[in-house]
């Protein structure tokens, strides 16, 4: 808005006019979204991981995995990249293609492996595994809480691998019950970061 001592000089008698609020510009932070939708299903999937609810469960799982794990990530990764952000654009790009693959998986080709399906599954699992630990390298340089997000989803990845290489139950549940820390984790921050965003101040700590 042009300052008022530009004006000429008949101006300055005169009433302002009211000033307008300029149009919003640029992206809004999409770093809660993405932790919403990953914690969200990651809190459902860990509930059958672990055991707490029965397997027959799973299409519920799926539903989420592709309207929020994959489609929402997705976008919060886009915009992310959008933004200039390479980490949280790949993060959130790159785990939307894990809740794709693994209700594809699941869903369709799972059923199809008639020969060595616990070996594929654990080769699928690792290899996210892997991911997932050059992802934590890189999140050390980010704060704690990301880190504790990383730690607590390499290790799940790690142990539901070797649960499916080794057809462990028991691996398989303890990497369910980690996956719901991580869940709760990712969920508190993104509730930290939209609650502080909102009332303009540190409500909830993000350490």
């Amino acid at each position: 808005m042009t300052d008022i001592d530009s004006r000429p000089a008949h101006a300055a008698t005169t009433t302002p006019a009211p000033a307008v609020a300029p149009a919003p510009s640029g992206w809004g932070d999409p770093f809660p979204l993405g932790l919403a939708s990953f914690g969200i299903s990651a809190l459902v999937l860990s509930t059958v991981m672990s055991g707490l609810i029965d397997p027959l469960a799973t299409p519920a799982v799926l539903s989420l995995a592709l309207s929020l794990g994959f489609l929402t990530e997705l976008v919060a990764g886009i915009i992310h990249f959008q933004r200039g952000e390479t980490f949280p654009g790949l993060v959130f790009t790159a785990y939307a293609g894990f809740w794709l693959s693994y209700a594809l998986l699941v869903q369709f080709y799972g059923p199809m492996v008639t020969a060595d399906a616990a070996a594929i599954t654990g080769m699928f699992l690792l290899a996210w595994a892997i991911f997932s630990t050059y992802m934590l390298l890189a999140a050390l340089r980010t704060n704690l809480t990301t880190i504790v997000i990383f730690t607590l989803l390499c290790t799940v990845f790690y142990l539901a691998a070797f649960g499916a290489f080794f057809e462990s139950t028991g691996l398989g549940h303890l990497a369910g019950y980690l996956l719901i820390a991580d869940a709760v984790v990712a969920l508190y921050a993104s509730a930290a970061i939209i609650v502080n965003t909102t009332w303009e101040r540190t409500v909830l700590a993000v350490p």
